[in-house]
């Protein structure tokens, strides 16, 4: 289909959509005269709730979404009315997932609207989920890492409360990432070790656990380097696995270089670790921050 001939079609769509929501405005109003209170009013409203979506949904197919989340958003007010509040928490969150492509901020809001029933009914675990859904467009579209932390530790809560551990433990993770990112060590390690003191019972997660001991020392180091040298004591008594593992050399050979002072052994370990397993974004933010240190004290001494 060529680009006009799309803008045709879209605006064909456009104009349904808009005859729909004539229509449904048509429908609430008569539910509100004198005679329509005495012969069954909600009838209409629930009738105007299907074409306030069936709007929405054809603004979506034109591609407008601010209007489709506007007409779902109608459609959750109705329903709210008739007191069906799954129907209008469901109709928030359509429209919050509408907004995301045109009003970030108009998306939260409608998912809040959305977590507010859900909770009110009890239903904790989709509460949680669209706490991510907040979180993720702080991260991505708004650049709030801030918000974006609160959400997810909000999120972790009703895990927990719910005792999804596993779906509790992955939002706890992504606070720890964001709150060593903004220099908050202490908050981020609390988690690790929490979330790999867990991890070491489980058969299934053992393996993992090395990890979040790894990212713990880091954050102490990125405190003080005896911090971190009593941390990775500690990490390997508590899980003696750890001792074996390629991330424990490399905080070893990381606190020796930094003692010595020395940058080039520092880099030296680093590489040879990266050549093996490759350094994410966030390893290499902290290890850049750890290096500085030695760098700054080679500083202070000229």
């Amino acid at each position: 289909m060529s680009t006009f001939a799309a803008a045709m079609d879209n605006s064909g769509k456009e104009a349904e959509a808009m005859a729909l929501l004539a229509e449904a405005e048509r429908k609430v109003k008569n539910s509100q005269s004198f005679f329509s209170g005495l012969f069954g009013g909600s009838s209409k409203i629930e009738e105007a709730c299907e074409i306030y979506a069936r709007a929405a949904n054809m603004f979506k197919m034109a591609k407008n979404w601010s209007a489709a989340g506007n007409a779902f958003c109608q459609a959750a007010q109705l329903h709210l009315q008739l007191q069906s509040k799954h129907d209008a928490a469901t109709c928030f969150v359509d429209a919050g997932n509408a907004f995301k492509k045109a009003d970030p901020q108009e998306a939260i809001n409608c998912l809040m609207r959305a977590i507010e029933i859900y909770t009110d009914m009890g239903r904790f675990t989709i509460a949680a989920k669209h706490h991510i859904s907040i979180a993720e467009i702080y991260e991505t579209e708004l650049v709030d890492i801030e918000k974006a932390i609160a959400h997810y530790e909000q999120s972790a809560d009703y895990y927990k409360g719910e005792e999804s551990n596993s779906s509790a433990n992955k939002c706890l993770l992504k606070v720890a990432g964001y709150a060593a990112q903004l220099e908050q060590y202490q908050k981020a390690i609390d988690i690790y070790e929490q979330v790999g003191t867990n991890a070491m019972d489980s058969p299934l997660l053992k393996y993992s656990a090395k990890d979040y001991f790894f990212k713990a020392a880091l954050c102490h180091f990125c405190i003080d380097m005896l911090n971190a040298k009593l941390a990775v004591q500690k990490y390997e008594e508590l899980f003696p696995a750890f001792s074996d593992s390629r991330e424990c050399k490399l905080m070893k050979k990381l606190l020796e270089a930094h003692e010595e002072q020395n940058v080039d052994s520092y880099t030296e370990a680093v590489k040879e670790y990266d050549a093996i397993s490759r350094l994410d974004q966030w390893l290499t933010t902290m290890l850049l921050r750890i290096k500085k240190t030695i760098q700054g004290d080679e500083e202070d001494l000229r």
